[in-house]
């Protein structure tokens, strides 16, 4: 599906007496807008302004450029869930089924767009570790409502082959079960609100180092990584789940423990801390490990550009969908830029938009860059 079949998918709310200025036009002005930087409707108007001829090449804009009251009330007034339709719609066209794909749960706050009258936006996002695709976005009124959005993602995403990861919050007997019906693992961390299993993991591998070592080695993994005084050291050791255990009957299809040893040597000061994960795989500890540490990449992979790069937390539009819905576009462009071949950063793609059509129209179409 291209682009403007997929903005043409979206539903226009207005009454005919607003709709001077044709929805796909005002949808694809601001995904172009943000592309090349633009972080709020003013800025969107002058690219529009600066742009009208390119622009001309694939959609109307009869009427010329709107003003920037009018491009933030268009956008606000778009229903939330039809964007993010729209969004899913196009990532999962670009997903591969063949491969067993790395599913990364986590939430972000978009901190400008908190006003007096309305908390900050918090988004849930899912993303697929291997290649930085975000194939899902769902926003929570609340960190602690969290839980049941990410459980109504899973519910409505195809996960099929999928290993789902995410934070400690998300430990939940209801969670585990979702997955396995998708038909999906899980590698899930264990914290304190899991206080029972938590502490019945730890007796269990402490129980193991005393009276079986040898299970312990044999089912071990160590990496160093680091330079220059600052050395990061993880050893990750695995347990299969035995009848010993009485909490992890809860977690469907739960296969083994993980224990995940961390030390942080920093010049002459070290830091250890021990966290623990329950998991439903049958692999072994060294591709466990890749799960957990792949996890932690939508922080980097994701949160980090769009903070940095798109500068998400800088925008403060908040009235109506506006929040949501830049920031669903954000990370449409997201999979959009990635996607394109040329080996060069988020940034440094957003860089040569703004200043090469051509090479807009290929970030934005593919390498057809005309309107059909």
């Amino acid at each position: 599906m291209s682009l403007f079949q997929d903005i043409e998918s979206i539903e226009d709310h207005r009454v005919d007496a607003n709709k001077s200025y044709e929805l796909a036009d005002i949808i694809f002005l601001t995904i172009a807008a943000v592309l090349c930087g633009a972080k709020g409707w003013k800025a969107i108007k002058i690219f529009g302004e600066a742009q009208l001829d390119w622009l001309k090449e694939y959609g109307n804009f009869s009427h010329g450029i709107p003003t920037r009251h009018s491009i933030g009330r268009i956008i606000r007034g778009i229903k939330a869930d039809s964007l993010v339709s729209c969004f899913i719609n196009f990532s999962n066209s670009v997903r591969k089924s063949d491969s067993k794909e790395h599913i990364s749960f986590d939430g972000k706050v978009v901190r400008g767009s908190k006003h007096t009258e309305k908390d900050a936006l918090q988004l849930m996002t899912a993303m697929v570790v291997e290649n930085g695709l975000i194939i899902y976005q769902k926003e929570t009124s609340t960190k602690t409502n969290e839980i049941p959005v990410m459980q109504s993602m899973l519910a409505s995403m195809n996960i099929e082959n999928a290993v789902i990861t995410a934070d400690a919050m998300h430990c939940q007997t209801e969670t585990s079960q979702l997955v396995r019906e998708g038909k999906g693992d899980y590698v899930l961390q264990v914290k304190n609100n899991q206080g029972k299993l938590l502490k019945e993991i730890e007796a269990y591998f402490h129980i193991a180092e005393r009276d079986f070592p040898k299970v312990l080695k044999d089912n071990y993994f160590h990496e160093v990584e680091g330079e220059h005084g600052r050395i990061n050291e993880r050893e990750y050791r695995l347990l299969a789940i035995t009848q010993w255990f009485d909490e992890t009957e809860k977690f469907k299809d739960s296969f083994a423990v993980v224990q995940v040893k961390r030390t942080r040597h920093l010049n002459t000061k070290t830091e250890q801390e021990t966290s623990y994960y329950i998991t439903s795989l049958k692999d072994d500890a060294e591709k466990i490990a890749g799960y957990i540490r792949g996890h932690w990449a939508i922080e980097n992979s994701q949160h980090w550009v769009l903070d940095v790069t798109f500068r998400e937390d800088e925008c403060q539009i908040y009235a109506d969908d506006g929040a949501v819905n830049l920031s669903t576009i954000r990370r449409k462009l997201l999979n959009l830029i990635k996607a394109h071949p040329l080996k060069d950063s988020v940034a440094g793609k957003m860089q040569r938009a703004c200043w090469d059509a051509k090479f807009r129209a290929e970030i934005l179409f593919g390498q057809k860059s005309t309107k059909a």
